[in-house]
């Protein structure tokens, strides 16, 4: 879990003057230590909540209501959140590992990975500049659906097979 980099996040929000709510959604089994930390950095901050394992209607009520959707990941295969994320048109906000700029591309933004000020300007910068915000929605949603579909991964696949019989 602490490769997800929740800590970051809220580190990054805590310092940030807004009304606007951070919410920390997922669980990980035995990870009750780190749990137990991230807690204690929120500390008292009724902004920061703490939903847990989030599926279903409550996870399409995030995804459609999110300003943001940032993901400071130090370790990623496939960021499927983030795909997934793009796909609900979010703007994005991820680490610069390069799994994340990949899904990114220019469809969303990218802080240094690990560094909670640069995360923090980057959050500060997006609650400024809404316009900034609602130009990546616009444009998310389309390359992700245009590139990571099913229907697009599949018509690849069968594409590369084919190609590999020679047809």
């Amino acid at each position: 879990m602490a490769e997800k980099g929740p800590h970051f996040l809220i580190r990054a929000f805590r310092d940030l003057d807004t009304d606007m709510k951070l919410v920390i959604a997922g669980d990980a089994a035995h990870a009750e230590n780190f749990k137990a930390e991230l807690r204690d950095l929120a500390g008292d901050d009724g902004r920061i909540l703490f939903p847990g394992f989030v599926t279903g209607r409550l996870l399409e009520e995030l995804f459609s209501n999110a300003y943001v959707f940032c993901l400071p990941s130090t370790l990623e295969g496939l960021p499927i959140a983030l795909l997934e994320a793009m796909s609900y048109g979010n703007c994005c906000l991820a680490s610069d590992i390069p799994e994340n700029r990949e899904a990114v591309e220019d469809f969303g933004f990218t802080f240094r990975n690990r560094d909670v000020e640069d995360l923090r300007e980057k959050l500060l910068n997006l609650i400024e500049q809404p316009e900034q915000v609602e130009e990546k929605k616009k444009t998310a949603r389309h390359h992700v659906l245009k590139h990571y579909s099913w229907d697009t991964i599949t018509d690849r696949m069968e594409a590369l097979y084919l190609s590999i019989l020679g047809r």
